[in-house]
């Protein structure tokens, strides 16, 4: 009855422009980071909370319980020797410009992959056309990357990347593409979601977050955390995402003890969420690099969040909404926009 049920609920799940909507869930974890595979399906999500036209501000500084897996890590190209450029010759675009200093621009999107019929976007069409985009990027966090990752990853020239996975048909749609290598990778469904035929249906979907710890010199080492949190704005929704964000904030706290910590991807909580955005970063000692650098949009649920440790330091030197995911038409390729945050770090 549930596969029965499939297609229309997804549709459900598909929330409208500027809604808090999605869909998807919890459960197993795991997988390879290697640049091919096969795509689960699954859960929708919408714009952020502020405008759903391309924008772009730029701000400049002045003064984790469900089964887990830990994978290998693969890479595709030449290896890289920590200067930015590949051995086997490729530029690199830049994450490390000495072994203990650097810059790194980091994209989060939610790619609306859902299949073309049902999801918030055209992505049989748009998906080919975001694909050579994410190399203006060192490392790139997508959600809701189901059904359409080999013509996303295409183009794709990073030498590290995720394969599609998470556990349950659908898989939870959350990959990366990076500069940098990364290892100890693991992915962890949400224990509790909310919605099967309605409230956003993210139970129908293997959300959650996946981790891995990238290495970006020598001495320079974070955990990169890539969410997909329950949508909609019912009660059961709220004690969804706030069981989540205590699971998150328990993973960051056992494995990423002593490390800086970059956490990105689709929160789903907007301006009426904000006391329970703000647990999660008092709770993981994170820190939103739009509201540290004044961006102007501080409720938009697609976010970049950082830590600092004792041994890096990251420094968010800006922030915009990337207006390069357009077509011809300047029409936006997913019902969410680009979000990109561009870091300084150092060994420290």
């Amino acid at each position: 009855m549930r596969r029965i049920l499939l297609s229309a609920v997804l549709v459900s799940a598909c929330g409208e422009a500027g809604e808090t909507g999605d869909g998807g869930s919890g459960g197993e974890s795991g997988e390879s980071q290697d640049a091919s595979s096969g795509d689960p399906t699954g859960s929708s999500s919408t714009t952020s909370g502020s405008s759903s036209t391309a924008t772009s501000t730029t701000s400049d500084t002045t003064g984790s319980d469900a089964d887990t897996g830990s994978e290998s890590v693969t890479t595709t190209g030449g290896a890289d020797d920590g200067s930015g450029t590949d051995t086997d010759g490729s530029s690199s675009t830049g994450a490390t410009r000495g072994p203990d200093d650097g810059t790194m621009r980091v994209l989060a999107y939610n790619v609306a992959g859902l299949p073309d019929l049902i999801s918030g976007s055209d992505p049989l069409v748009n998906t080919p056309l975001m694909s050579p985009l994410l190399n203006a990027f060192d490392l790139v966090l997508v959600q809701e990357d189901f059904s359409y990752h080999a013509q996303l990853s295409a183009d794709a020239e990073h030498p590290h990347q995720s394969t599609p996975g998470g556990g349950g048909t659908l898989g939870d749609g959350l990959n990366r593409f990076s500069q940098t290598p990364f290892e100890d990778f693991e992915r962890e469904g949400w224990i509790q979601c909310n919605g099967i035929i309605d409230s956003g249906s993210d139970c129908l979907t293997e959300k959650g977050f996946s981790v891995g710890l990238h290495t970006l010199g020598p001495a320079a080492q974070v955990d990169v955390y890539n969410l997909h949190m329950d949508a909609g704005g019912s009660q059961g929704d709220i004690e969804a995402r706030q069981a989540q964000i205590q699971q998150l904030v328990e993973t960051i706290e056992a494995r990423s003890a002593g490390r800086a910590v970059i956490v990105a991807g689709d929160t789903n909580m907007d301006e009426e969420d904000e006391a329970d955005f703000v647990t999660l970063l008092d709770g993981a000692g994170l820190t939103d690099a739009c509201r540290e650098l004044g961006c102007g949009e501080p409720f938009r649920i697609d976010r970049i969040m950082f830590r600092n440790s004792d041994t890096v330091e990251l420094t968010p030197t800006s922030w915009l909404v990337d207006p390069s995911f357009v077509d011809g038409d300047g029409d936006d390729l997913s019902d969410h926009e680009a979000v990109v945050v561009e870091f300084d770090w150092a060994a420290i």
